[in-house]
Parts: C-alpha cells; structure tokens; sequence
C-alpha cells in the first residue's frame, strides 16, 4: 500500500516537537534489527523488520514528527517504510520556514500505530 503526498499546504504552524535532522546522532541511536507491529484502522496488524538507517528513523518518527529536509535524506529510509512495509507516514506541508527561509516545507508525521516487538541481536 502507498501512501501518497498531500498536495495541500497547511496553514497552522507545524508540531512544536518536530525534530530537525542534521545528521544521523540527532536520531535514536538504535541501529541493530528489530521487529515491529504495525497497526492500522481496518487492517490486520503486520509485522516489519528494521535496522540500521531505517530503524533510526522509523524510533524517531515514533518519538516526534521529523522535518523532511534533512541533510541525511530522511526520505531514502520513509519510502521504503511506506511503499514495502505499508506503515503510514503523512508528508504535510507548511509554508515559511523561519531556519531556513524555505517558503514551504514538509513535516513526516507517523500514522499508524507502532511498537517494537523485539530486538534481533547486533547489526553488521
């Protein structure tokens, strides 16, 4: 299942909590394989495995909504999460950032309920 984009711009003022990524230390640093459940209205609940990068963002998406512009690209690790493991991560857009002068920008919120299942020992 994918999820698209949204093509509207909001107009309230993004989550106070939004974390702004900078490099990979600004996530969780959870790097080792781990199996999560992944829950949705309607759906069956499913499991997803993550590790390094990708397990990175998808803690740090379960903690806070993160900026999309990233100088890490954020968004090689969130299509996949919502194009192979179908979790639910919105993109909504904001305009006028005030850090960086951008006139619009978007936000990865995370949808769909997550929790970790269990770890998988230490990643290579």
């Amino acid at each position: 299942m994918i999820f698209e984009q949204p093509r509207t711009i909001d107009a309230d003022l993004p989550p106070a909590n939004a974390l702004r990524v900078y490099r990979w230390a600004d996530l969780p640093n959870l790097t080792a394989p781990a199996l999560y459940r992944v829950t949705d209205p309607g759906q069956e609940p499913r499991e997803v495995y993550a590790s390094k990068h990708k397990r990175q963002v998808l803690e740090g998406l379960m903690r806070s909504p993160l900026y999309a512009a990233s100088y890490c690209r954020l968004s090689d690790q969130v299509l996949p999460l919502r194009r192979d493991d179908g979790v639910n991560i919105e993109c909504k857009m904001y305009r006028g950032d005030a850090d960086t002068g951008r006139q619009k920008y978007g936000i990865y919120v995370l949808v769909s309920q997550v929790e970790l299942i269990e770890e998988r020992g230490v990643a290579a």
